[in-house]
């Protein structure tokens, strides 16, 4: 049986935080477990998260990536790709890889990227399209990135390979009908993943006289949002208990009975995936590749982005019905298994892998 060796490269690693690191250690861990042609290794593309050193450090991460699969014989080289300095970062790393005779797949995470390209200047854009067009292969997360990939990077069809995120199954937890509701949120606090728009919509409800708990978890800014919860007179409501690993994601929803996610700029998140797995409804914004995820009335509920109102209104809907969240959060149960597997996953790269 031949071995097929492939090097997957993300910002810090498996050390590092957020849903790339997450769904690379399902993916990865799975691989390891059930597909035993397929050989992965894990390679940082920085040795820092931090706004200068990040810079700095990447030529020392790309050299060692070089000499290591150059030792390893690596034969795909799998490069997550972002808006900003990640495209940047990767147009080397495909460079080194070409030159090192490997196969290379590009794949999609950042958010926002369909934004990120729109404003850059023509020759910019053109340099884009060129980066992607040199790929042997470029995944897409779902129908809106690959329509982004087919219309604005102009890439053949044939190139373009559709492979939702994959995350494991978890046991489904029995949720008392008449306990407290709690509200889940992962992600970084800040502006991206509107955590200001939550905490003023969780400020609505509490004025409205609802009942409910709710736990903002990740890291971020979050001196801002607990300032912003003080202010709105809901801080008694919310816990802040800042990053939490895989475990500790695995908690908060397992005591959560629904999962919001109020984003302005998404690709396709983990968290949503996470819950779902757990049977749990969603409430989360009509933007990338969520409406994906989330069917509109049948596993959950989306808004507009930056619409506070709107956002409690949703959320409102679900604390006063749980027989609506239980339908919600089965039908979303069922989503998951048929769409969403980490398994389903593992097996479509393992595909990409070989073909390559």
């Amino acid at each position: 049986m031949k071995t097929t060796r492939v090097a997957i490269v993300i910002p810090e690693g498996l050390s590092g935080r957020g849903g790339i690191v997450r769904v690379t250690a399902y993916l990865t861990r799975h691989i390891r477990a059930h597909i035993p042609d397929i050989e992965t290794h894990v390679y940082r593309s920085r040795y820092s998260d931090n706004a200068l050193l990040k810079h700095l450090t990447a030529p020392f991460a790309l050299a060692a990536f070089a000499v290591k699969c150059a030792a390893k014989r690596i034969d795909v080289a799998h490069l997550n790709v972002a808006p900003r300095g990640s495209t940047l970062r990767k147009q080397l790393y495909q460079s080194v890889a070409k030159a090192l005779g490997m196969r290379t797949v590009l794949h999609l995470h950042g958010s926002g990227y369909d934004e990120f390209y729109a404003e850059l200047p023509a020759r910019h854009q053109a340099a884009v399209r060129a980066f992607f067009a040199r790929a042997d292969a470029v995944v897409a997360l779902g129908d809106h990135w690959k329509r982004f990939m087919l219309t604005e990077l102009r890439l053949p069809s044939a190139k373009v390979v559709e492979i939702p995120n994959g995350v494991p199954a978890a046991p489904v937890v029995e949720r008392a009908a008449n306990a407290t509701p709690s509200i889940a949120f992962l992600g970084e606090v800040g502006h991206r993943k509107g955590v200001d728009i939550l905490i003023d919509a969780l400020a609505r409800l509490k004025a409205d006289g609802l009942t409910f708990t709710a736990t903002i978890g990740g890291n971020g800014d979050l001196d801002a949002a607990r300032a912003q919860a003080e202010r709105d007179g809901v801080i008694d409501r919310i816990a802040f208990p800042g990053w939490v690993d895989e475990a500790g994601a695995d908690a908060v929803l397992r005591a959560a009975d629904l999962l919001v996610l109020p984003s302005r700029a998404e690709n396709q998140p983990v968290a949503i995936l996470e819950a779902m797995a757990r049977g749990l409804p969603v409430v989360a914004t009509r933007i990338g590749g969520i409406p994906q995820q989330v069917l509109e009335g049948e596993t959950g509920l989306l808004v507009e982005p930056d619409d506070a109102e709107q956002l409690a209104e949703a959320l409102k809907a679900l604390i006063l019905s749980p027989e609506r969240r239980t339908a919600y959060g089965q039908a979303g149960l069922k989503r998951f298994e048929a769409h969403f597997s980490v398994a389903a996953c593992a097996e479509r790269f393992a595909e990409l892998y070989r073909s390559l």
